[in-house]
């Protein structure tokens, strides 16, 4: 057994003679391992490889995929557009823009402006939408590579509207990422804004899923400005807001041939404005006969938007719409305005006022009749917003009064009204004030018949734009009913 065991243990030392003589057993294994590293070969296969080779492949083949994914998740980035701009401009188009942007979007992309930048016609087009109501403005800019994204709008209103006159540069990039897991790609956009003081980045959303914009396929029919605008103002006060009423929300307008018509209502009052459009556009619309009538109904909030941001300095303005769709869009300058008609048949408030008639008649100075109302204001409460009115044709004048129980208040003012009349009567001040605001004329003319009968308010005196053809009507319900 000892001499066995002799052997076996002098048979390894005479295989490592062979291999390296001079060094010594202990060291073998490390000396075997350094022509590999300084040379960069690689080891042949021994014995313990061969038993132990499946790992090592296995690890390799790991690495690789480990690679692969990792080149895979490197995101890939896309420039997008680069544009230089005047400030002033920008924050113009953003604040006309903004007004379609909805208080509580349902969806991230409506908080969000589409911005494209047109290589071809040099503009920017900014477009901002909550589904009924989309407004797109453009303006000049120097665009040196195309692109669009969309960003929130009010960060960038405020960044932009902060910024110091002169250029601004924009330039936008997207980051696609591969996705490990899936087959699909995300993509992370953003806007980078610099002045002449800094730089800002806001992050975005790719244009993609902004809601497409669809053309309005008519016919455009000018009309003057200063006859849509006219003819509006003496309507939208009228307007309901309560959305139960949905169809009273809006503008009921008639369009024929020789005129434009306005009706608004909230089931309290109804105003009426009736203007001539002969002449009204620079080409014949034969579209449009004589007996036909274009009428929709139009959004109150849309065309007080409207109102606001279009220009006297505008001459015409193209009306455009199609009956199939029920879609409107106004145009001008460089701004388009597109929005959904409201559904539904409108009251006809012209048959139910021809139930009333007028035969008194009071003249009033509308400057005079505005002060008083709006000093007697002061003391209206949520509960009580009537005012009496008690014409005195003996004095020539009527005494406006208001009662509560925190206070009291009378105002007299002159009337030219006829000797005989005495007639006491009760409004919503509100709604007289508004009414009277509305109407475009040194002084007004009030048809009454009695306090349980609607007033009937019309311009009178002179007006601001005396060579336009326009019949105004106003119609208040009393409160309830007095002793006359």
């Amino acid at each position: 057994m000892t001499q066995t065991a002799s052997k076996q243990r002098v048979k390894p030392a005479n295989q490592t003679k062979k291999t390296s003589v001079a060094t010594p057993k202990g060291e073998n294994e490390v000396s075997a391992n350094i022509p590999e590293i300084s040379t960069g070969k690689k080891k042949k296969p021994t014995s313990l490889d061969a038993d132990t080779s499946t790992e090592p492949i296995s690890n390799k083949r790991t690495s690789k995929r480990s690679a692969k994914s990792e080149l895979n998740s490197q995101p890939l980035i896309e420039s997008g557009m680069e544009v230089i701009c005047s400030q002033t401009k920008f924050h113009d188009a953003l604040s006309l823009v903004s007004c379609a942007t909805p208080a509580k979007p349902t969806h991230p992309i409506l908080a969000n402006a589409l911005i494209i930048a047109d290589i071809e016609t040099q503009q920017i087009h900014l477009t901002v939408t909550d589904l009924a109501l989309t407004i797109q403005a453009s303006f000049e800019a120097q665009v040196l590579l195309k692109g669009e994204i969309t960003v929130p709008v009010e960060m960038l209103f405020e960044i932009v509207k902060h910024c110091p006159n002169g250029n601004i540069s924009l330039s936008s990039q997207t980051q696609i990422i591969q996705l490990n897991d899936e087959d699909k790609q995300t993509k992370i956009c953003s806007l980078s804004l610099s002045d002449a003081d800094g730089k800002y980045e806001v992050r975005g959303i790719s244009a993609e899923d902004f809601p497409p914009s669809s053309t309005i396929d008519a016919t455009p029919i000018p009309l003057p400005t200063t006859v849509f605008k006219d003819g509006l103002k003496g309507v939208i006060y009228a307007v309901s807001t309560d959305e139960n009423k949905y169809i009273l929300t809006g503008v009921h307008i008639q369009l024929t041939q020789e005129k434009l018509k306005f009706i608004g209502t909230d089931g309290h009052r109804v105003a009426t404005t009736e203007l001539s459009t002969q002449g009204i556009g620079r080409k014949p619309r034969k579209q449009v006969e004589s007996e036909e009538i274009i009428q929709f109904t139009i959004p109150g909030r849309v065309l007080k938007e409207l109102a606001r941001n279009l220009d006297d300095s505008v001459e015409f303005i193209n009306l455009l719409y199609d009956a199939q769709s029920n879609r409107l869009g106004f145009a001008w300058q460089d701004i388009i305005l597109r929005c959904q008609c409201l559904e539904g048949t409108y009251p006809d408030c012209e048959q139910l006022l021809t139930r009333f008639s007028f035969d008194r008649e009071v003249i009033l100075e509308k400057a005079f009749l505005v002060k008083a109302l709006e000093r007697l204001a002061v003391l209206t409460d949520k509960k009580e917003k009537g005012i009496y009115l008690q014409f005195d044709g003996s004095l020539q004048q009527l005494r406006l009064s208001i009662e509560r129980e925190f206070g009291k208040g009378d105002q007299v003012i002159a009337a030219h009204l006829p000797s005989e009349m005495s007639l006491n009567i009760q409004f919503n001040l509100k709604y007289l004030v508004e009414a009277a605001k509305a109407i475009p004329s040194s002084a007004i003319k009030m048809h009454l018949q009695q306090s349980d009968h609607p007033a009937m308010l019309v311009p009178y005196g002179d007006r601001p734009n005396p060579e336009l053809q326009m019949e105004m009507r106003q119609f208040l319900l009393p409160l309830y009913t007095l002793n006359a």
